[in-house]
């Protein structure tokens, strides 16, 4: 796995599909990228704590999508987490619990998802919205829809790093786009991720929300859609 840039922490979960939970540092603030599963609450806690911080410490969560295992342990970690979400506005109202997500998206798996979110408890933190082409503190906003409406990943140029969620995973040392039983439209993923290279220059890392972080961010994005 590649070494990352000073001030990002990568806490690998270990429930289910093992999503990623990053915890980005800069001159100002503390940052956390999407929260993983209900069960990876000790996972996160250790996480922030072993990179030097407190859950009081952070000053946001940004998240790359509402899918269940990006949100689910937010709930959790309050309130010694007290810091307002950040989601793209065609998602903030799954995690305001004011609407459920299509049982009928994904060739039926979103049905998995619905029924999670049936369960899930609704945050008790502010939602914020946002939308392409915002900046939220160091992160420059990307919306880049394909595996739900309202993905978005997130640019970082002071550590170098692009935070992608579930628009690519890692897999050995390549980028993959989100397949079709994952996605809402896969064919969109890849346009999403050609849209990203005219934002990349200067960009070194990318950080998915599966698999391991890596290197040559701008290469690996492009070799995964040619």
């Amino acid at each position: 796995m590649v070494s990352l840039p000073d001030g990002v922490h990568h806490i690998d979960c270990t429930t289910f599909d093992r999503p990623n939970v990053y915890l980005v540092e800069d001159e100002s603030d503390v940052t956390l990228i999407d929260a993983g599963w209900p069960r990876d609450e000790g996972t996160v806690r250790d996480g922030v704590r072993d990179a030097g911080f407190s859950l009081s410490d952070i000053d946001r969560v940004l998240l790359t999508h509402s899918d269940a295992d990006h949100v689910g342990t937010l709930h959790r970690l309050t309130p010694d987490l007290d810091a307002p979400v950040y989601v793209h506005e065609l998602e903030a109202d799954y995690l305001r619990g004011d609407r459920l997500p299509p049982w009928n998206a994904r060739f039926g798996f979103g049905v998995f998802h619905r029924l999670y979110y049936r369960r899930l408890t609704p945050i008790d933190l502010p939602i914020r919205t946002v939308a392409d082409g915002d900046t939220v503190g160091g992160f420059h906003v990307h919306h880049t829809p394909g595996h739900t409406p309202g993905h978005v990943s997130y640019v970082h140029g002071e550590t170098s790093s692009i935070f992608l969620g579930d628009l690519a995973y890692g897999l050995g040392d390549s980028l993959r786009p989100t397949g079709r039983l994952t996605s809402y439209d896969a064919g969109l993923v890849k346009e999403s991720i050609r849209a990203l290279a005219p934002e990349m220059a200067g960009i070194e890392y990318a950080c998915s929300g599966h698999g391991p972080p890596l290197d040559d961010a701008p290469e690996r994005l492009r070799a995964a859609v040619a």
